[in-house]
């Protein structure tokens, strides 16, 4: 989302918008896990892990909503995402 697809290894701005989104998306899924797999699909491959929607999955998200009610709840800061892969 915050690089429109493209891995080039630089560094983006991660806007409150998009912290805040992630954040209720990741509330709806603990909120209902049938929803996982269309709102936040598990991705395959070396780096990524295990795939199933299970306990460590819930478990992943619930400490990413933990995060992330800290992190938007400061707005002095900005965030940045880099990918390098």
């Amino acid at each position: 989302n915050v690089q429109d697809g493209v891995d080039n290894c630089s560094k983006y701005c991660v806007s409150l918008e998009q912290l805040n989104e992630l954040l209720g998306i990741c509330n709806t899924v603990l909120a209902d896990h049938s929803q996982a797999e269309e709102l936040l699909p598990t991705a395959d491959g070396f780096f990524f892990g295990n795939t199933n929607y299970d306990e460590w999955y819930f478990n992943d998200l619930e400490e990413t909503v933990k995060i992330l009610g800290r992190v938007t709840s400061n707005e002095e800061f900005d965030y940045y995402y880099v990918s390098s892969w």
